[in-house]
């Protein structure tokens, strides 16, 4: 184990790998902070930090009465806030791909309707193929207008964040509507996500708008099911 400021990050994620490969299993009660930190050599703060990201992730949670508790082996999508891919998964090793990107593609009616441009309008696209601690977890598929001026060289660098260029170029996100559906991996998504065909998917269609209400932003992302869940907080009207 490594030492200095990135301890906790080396034990969030050697915790992480055990409970997705099924080491701690779930409704199994997780080690004690005073175990963490006799096994890793760790302070307190470095073990409790390192589990609390595991909490905010969704794989665990805090019970009074009965500690800490293994709830999930799958990391939760957040539906409250709009992030991009880099900000969401900060806080492990992740990284993208690209497998294509045109700057003047004919866009499809569904495409077109989409971005609410007329048919005769050219769009940007690009392919991106997402990793996390070396693992291919999601495809993505993002279409923007032509009129954002989205370069070759832009859509070619596999790293860079799209909502960061958005906003250079004067398109501050703001609003996204999400379609989420259940699909099975055909033989496309089954050789990028490194699974079986048939295997479950999470299928995602989303609408991004900046803050002048202009759309900016179709995105189709397919994420792995085995590995990923949505999770959202509702609240109940005054008088329900």
């Amino acid at each position: 184990m490594q030492a200095g400021n990135t301890k906790y990050l080396l034990i969030y994620k050697e915790l992480k790998k055990e409970i997705i490969s099924g080491i701690f299993t779930i409704g199994e009660t997780f080690p004690s902070e005073p175990e963490l930190q006799a096994r890793f050599g760790a302070s307190r703060i470095t073990v409790r930090h390192s589990v609390q990201m595991l909490v905010d992730d969704g794989y665990l949670q805090r019970i009074v009465g009965v500690g800490t508790v293994v709830i999930s082996q799958k990391s939760s999508l957040q539906l409250q806030t709009l992030m991009s891919f880099s900000e969401e998964n900060k806080n492990t090793m992740s990284q993208s791909t690209i497998l294509s990107y045109d700057t003047e593609l004919k866009p499809s009616a569904l495409i077109s309707s989409k971005l609410k441009l007329s048919n005769d309008l050219l769009v940007s696209c690009q392919e991106r193929l997402r990793w996390v601690d070396e693992i291919p977890i999601g495809y993505q598929r993002v279409y923007c207008p032509q009129f954002i001026g989205l370069s070759e060289e832009e859509l070619g660098t596999p790293n860079i964040s799209l909502y960061k260029l958005l906003k250079e170029k004067g398109y501050i996100v703001k609003n996204a509507e999400e379609t989420i559906e259940s699909i099975v991996a055909n033989q496309t998504y089954a050789k990028y996500l490194q699974v079986k065909e048939g295997s479950p998917l999470l299928f995602i269609q989303r609408v991004t708008s900046d803050e002048k209400e202009r759309i900016v932003e179709y995105a189709e992302i397919v994420y792995r099911g085995d590995m990923y869940r949505y999770k959202v907080q509702l609240t109940a009207q005054e008088e329900i």
